[in-house]
């Protein structure tokens, strides 16, 4: 069953090419990535890996970039594939862009109940330090 999470839309105080080339690169993630359950940051521009109290080691790899519009990720685990994760922006005036993180993953229906409040917990932080990054 595909399960489609999404966190609530974002405002950062930027401009959207700005926002744009930060989350295009993964190295960029590193100052934001080094605290709280996250451990072992390791990244390249087109790639990141980290490890997650509890859960384990994760890697992302950028799959698709359409300057402005988005950038897509997938997981790099062959026990979790077809999940992505899509960085979706749109330009909102000057200084401006509204950001929105969407999942889609392929679980059973009640791994789904499971995991799609968390999930959405997760986005929504991943947002807050966005906004938060950007505020200054």
């Amino acid at each position: 069953m595909e399960v489609k999470v999404e966190s609530r839309i974002g405002i950062l105080n930027q401009v959207e090419k700005c926002v744009y080339d930060f989350v295009s690169d993964c190295n960029n993630f590193k100052p934001l990535a080094n605290h709280g359950p996250v451990k072992d940051w390791t990244s390249d521009s087109d790639s990141c890996g980290f490890s997650v109290e509890n859960i384990g080691r994760l890697s992302f790899r950028i799959v698709d970039r359409e300057p402005g519009k988005f950038v897509k990720f997938a997981i790099d685990n062959p026990q979790a594939e077809n999940v992505f994760l899509w960085v979706q922006l749109k330009d909102s005036g000057l200084n401006n862009t509204r950001i929105k993180l969407t999942t889609k993953l392929n679980v059973n229906p009640m791994l789904k109940m499971l995991i799609s409040s968390p999930l959405k917990r997760a986005l929504d932080k991943i947002v807050d330090t966005l906004e938060h990054y950007y505020s200054h």
